[in-house]
Order: C-alpha cells, then structure tokens, then sequence
C-alpha cells in the first residue's frame, strides 16, 4: 500500500547547491515553493497537490526525493512518524557537512559520531537490510546540535540507493584521484551502460581514477592526457594511454570501435562539448557521452539547460544528468545516441 502524501516535500542536494536546485525547480515544478533549509537540504510546500511518496521531481541538482515532515525533535517523534506513514524501513545518515573532500576531519567524526547515536535509538525499530520495490522507507538526516529532518518513500530500482542519496559503496584506499568515485557513482547512477569489452575513448583521463572505474566496469579504455598516468592504472589490462591533449587528437588516428567517449578535463562545458563535437565524425559506432561538466561559476549553472540542449544538438536523443555526491560542483552526464 503507498505511503500517504505530505503537503511538504524534502530535497537532498549537494552544499552550495540550493540555490541552483530552487531556480531549476522555479522553471519546471512551479507548484513547489521553497520552505526550511539548511545546507544540503531544502524543503519546499506542495501547493496544487500533495507530494506523494512515490515522486521523484526530475532536477538535475537533487539527488534525493523524498515526502517530509520536517525537523523532528526526538526519537519518540520519529517513531511516531514512521508509525503513521507505514515506513519499515530507514535511511539515516548525515546530511553533507560540506563538499567532498574539503570537511575538516574533526567536524566530520563529529558529524558521524551524532548520527551513529541516532542510529543506535532508531535502528531496532526497522527491519535489517535493504529495501524492496514498493516498500515505505523513513529518511532521517542527522548533524550536530539539529534536530533531525525527517520524510519518506516509496522504494523503486530508480530511487536514491541509500541515506542521503549517497552510494552504499566506499572508496578503495589506492584510487589515483577521486575520479575514481565520480565515475563508479556516475555509472552506478546510470544503471551501468558500458558494457563488458566496450571501448571507452577517455579525455582529461589523468591520474587514472576514473581509466580504473572503467575498467573495473569491465571495459577497455583509450585513456587521452599530457599528463602522467598512475603506474598501476597503466599496467590494467585494456589501457592505452595517449599523451597529448584532447585538442591535438586527430579524429582519424583514433582507435576502431570506440563505444563511449568520456570526458572530466578541467576545462569549460563549452569548450569541453567543442572538443567533442570536434571529435565525432571519426567515431561511426559510437553508443554515447559520459561527461563531468563543470559548473565554474552561477553563470554555467544557469546555462546548463542550454548545455544540455547543445549534447542533443549532436546527435544524442537522450540526455540525463545529475549531480551526484562525489560531483562537488560538476553535473554528471549521460547521452546516448539516437536510433
């Protein structure tokens, strides 16, 4: 049976984003109007209807959907909130503290120390173990000196795949670069397009984290940077590395049969979707993009419609995208071609 609609809907976002999230929802879910938030977290009123628990807004900037019942003062509220929405399970973690990798180490044991103490009063009161299609699910998110914030789910193979949107997978110790966990997150996301033996054509590739999740996804990849790559990446199998910058490749000295052509070069959307476009005529079997664009500043955030637009222009029918936890500021991409 679904869990019942709330008149208020939570979003999970990455920090610094809100503003982004609430502008992109301004333009196509007019009927949400911002409300509570704190970073990470907004929540907004649903004023045509209430918001059911099994919607998910398309929104580039949330990565996480969820019917609210806003900040929850103790355990017993909590409770009484999953009691009355039917949710036996729960999603508890931590709303983000900051962006990856720039949380000081001391806040963030902090932060985890607080929601371990959540978890250990609420987590008793849930079935173990990971939720199934069609079940209710409680999301708390926690952090120090808050009450926690609390809504609920209706679980599906295309909701968020754990609390707080993030990826129950960690991040092995020796990965080159934290391309390695955009990527891995990104494909996860994706419902892992490339396929065994693809052949993925990689711009910006070095140090190689992102050549390893490829490769660990189970493709080859032709791995394009002037910079030097990791040596264990280069001795993975499937790996080439091309020491020149995307700028100087020539389309018809590229590999037969690439499949993919990913791209996380440090450089603008614009000039990024230029190189590429550059690129294509010399890639005839080419399924699809697999892009990090960087939003350098509130300017690209605001154009990324028409970025996204510009992917479609080149021949891409279906274009998602998202900004994942690992993104920072980026936007994950996935274009595929049309039939």
């Amino acid at each position: 049976m679904p869990a019942p609609p709330s008149d208020w809907a939570l979003a999970v976002c990455q920090p610094g984003a809100e503003r982004w999230l609430k502008a992109e929802l301004q333009r196509t879910r007019p009927d949400l109007h911002p409300g509570f938030q704190r970073p990470g977290i907004v929540t907004f009123r649903a004023t045509r209807a209430p918001f059911g628990a099994d919607e998910r807004p398309a929104a580039v900037y949330a990565r996480a959907w969820a019917a609210s019942a806003g900040p929850t003062p103790d355990v017993a509220a909590v409770l009484a909130v999953a009691h009355r929405v039917g949710a036996r399970h729960l999603f508890l973690g931590p709303r983000d503290a900051g962006v990856p990798d720039e949380v000081p180490p001391a806040l963030q044991a902090a932060v985890d120390e607080d929601a371990a103490r959540w978890g250990e009063a609420l987590a008793p009161h849930f079935r173990p173990g990971p939720p199934g299609r069609g079940d209710t699910v409680l999301d708390v998110l926690t952090f120090p000196g808050e009450p926690p914030v609390v809504g609920w789910h209706d679980h599906g193979p295309l909701r968020h795949p754990g609390p707080a949107g993030r990826w129950p997978f960690p991040t092995p110790s020796d990965v080159p670069s934290r391309a390695w966990r955009k990527v891995a997150e990104g494909l996860a996301w994706a419902g892992g397009p490339v396929r065994r033996g693809e052949l993925v054509l990689e711009l910006g590739a070095a140090p190689g984290g992102g050549t390893r999740a490829f490769v660990e996804a189970g493709a080859r990849v032709c791995a394009v940077d002037p910079q030097p790559m990791d040596p264990a990446v280069l001795a993975l199998p499937g790996v080439e590395h091309r020491r020149v910058a995307a700028g100087e490749l020539d389309p018809a000295a590229l590999p037969a049969g690439i499949s993919w052509l990913a791209c996380d070069a440090g450089i603008p959307p614009a000039d990024a979707l230029g190189a590429i476009a550059r690129l294509l005529p010399g890639l005839p079997r080419l399924r699809g993009l697999l892009l990090t664009l960087k939003l350098v500043d509130d300017g690209v955030a605001r154009r990324l419609p028409r970025l996204l637009d510009r992917v479609r222009e080149l021949g891409f029918g279906e274009v998602r995208a998202t900004q994942l936890p690992a993104n920072r500021k980026d936007v994950w991409v996935v274009a595929t071609r049309k039939a």
